[in-house]
């Protein structure tokens, strides 16, 4: 018997899911507040399309934290140790991320910090958030893999997308909507609070042991993980699939804004249809997971999001702002369907001497990815309209289908031939 096929001692699935799902809330809080509240606002300043996708930038931490995953994941699973410390490791994180915003929260109500004057500190702060975040999640990919056996890989994608989508109303539309009432350090002041009360799951649990067989001398690196071609393959495969989603997400505040929609307006919209059409993308991304296990089920998402980026490139020149609002939440949904899909089979890829290593590189080359794309959106709406950029969404999510039903079935193989 491999190493791959073995099975490590789990949680109950009561226990887990909510969790999972109190953890990713908060990390999205953190990257929602940076990556779309923030170009909203920036925008409706007067500030310039490109200026609003240079704040994808703060996704750097995200996509550079795979060079320090394996110092976290030898902490996390000690060598030779049955302990685990998943638990330890994710509330320390986010404990540390609410005081950042308590302390910026406190800083500017005192009037010790202006949004005008002092912005450059306040970026720095939430990059220091961002920081942690992206460290934590590390533990938290692999807590998540490790305690999701295959069959609840649906519903524990689920759990975590979902977890994703609330984060993100509650980082971008909740904040937006308590800045234009309260202002913003209350709003800071608000996501703090939220942290602390969304890590009460996680705080209690109690993390099993390790399986003994697992609990080896092994050093997790990332030259183990890259030497497996199931890997690289994966990898791959989840850039293709990404893409599209990472050219377009930052911009859809700015093109909505851009066709009429009022800040307030925006913030409802996010705070709304955005979280009601994701849930809803990420529940009926599990039923098709039970349905198409494996690869299969994400190029069948992943067809659905060529096609709603097709029909809004199509209708952003002349549709009216209604069309383009039920469009812009058909590609949230799109989004929650493709991201439930690619996770569950993601997690068939990793192994189980150093899962958070190995599901932490698939993320950290998305967030890359969202470095790169929220950039070039940014350069491509402004320069050349928005449905140029939709467009090549639409297009590389085409490629990205084809090259997923050819490649995918081969990962499924190695997927049932380790048991995972």
């Amino acid at each position: 018997m491999s190493i791959s096929s073995l099975v490590p001692s789990r949680l109950s699935a009561r226990q887990v899911l909510p969790a999972i799902a109190g953890i990713y809330i908060s990390q999205t809080i953190i990257t929602a507040l940076t990556t779309q509240a923030l170009p909203s606002l920036l925008r409706d300043a007067g500030a310039s399309l490109q200026v609003a996708g240079l704040t994808a930038l703060l996704w750097i931490p995200w996509g550079i934290r795979f060079l320090w995953a394996p110092a976290v994941e030898r902490l996390r699973l000690p060598a030779g140790r049955l302990q685990r410390r998943s638990r330890t490791l994710v509330l320390g994180g986010q404990w540390l991320i609410a005081a950042v915003l308590l302390v910026l929260g406190l800083a500017a109500l005192a009037g010790h910090l202006s949004l005008a004057d002092h912005a450059g500190l306040i970026l720095a702060g939430l990059l220091v958030a961002a920081l942690v975040a992206a460290t934590t999640d590390v533990a938290s990919d692999g807590f998540t893999v490790e305690q999701l056996a295959s069959q609840q890989r649906g519903w524990g994608n689920v759990a975590q997308v979902g977890g994703s989508y609330v984060g993100a109303m509650l980082g971008a539309g909740g904040f937006l909507l308590v800045v234009g009432t309260l202002g913003w350090p209350q709003a800071l002041l608000a996501a703090a609070l939220a942290i602390v009360l969304l890590s009460v799951p996680m705080m209690l649990l109690r993390e099993p042991p390790r399986d003994p067989a697992l609990a080896v001398n092994h050093r997790p690196g990332l030259l183990h993980a890259l030497r497996r071609p199931e890997v690289r393959t994966g990898l791959l495969l989840m850039l293709l699939s990404s893409i599209g989603v990472r050219l377009t997400l930052g911009m859809f505040g700015p093109f909505l804004l851009d066709k009429g929609l009022s800040l307030e307006e925006l913030g409802w919209f996010f705070g709304t249809l955005h979280l009601g059409a994701g849930l809803t993308g990420a529940v009926l991304g599990g039923m098709l997971v039970r349905a198409a296990p494996g690869w299969r089920a994400v190029w069948i998402a992943v067809s659905l999001k060529a096609l709603v980026l097709a029909a809004l490139t199509l209708a952003a020149p002349t549709a009216s702002l209604t069309v383009l609002m039920v469009l812009v939440g058909l590609m949230f949904a799109a989004l929650g369907f493709v991201w439930v899909a690619l996770y569950s089979a993601l997690m068939g890829l990793t192994s189980p001497l150093q899962s958070g290593v190995d599901f932490t590189l698939f993320q950290s080359a998305d967030a890359l990815l969202a470095v790169a794309g929220g950039v070039a959106g940014g350069w491509l709406s402004q320069h050349l309209g928005y449905e140029v950029c939709f467009g090549l969404a639409a297009a590389s999510a085409v490629v990205a289908v084809l090259v997923v039903k050819r490649k995918g079935p081969s990962l499924d193989n190695i997927r049932e031939l380790h048991g995972v």
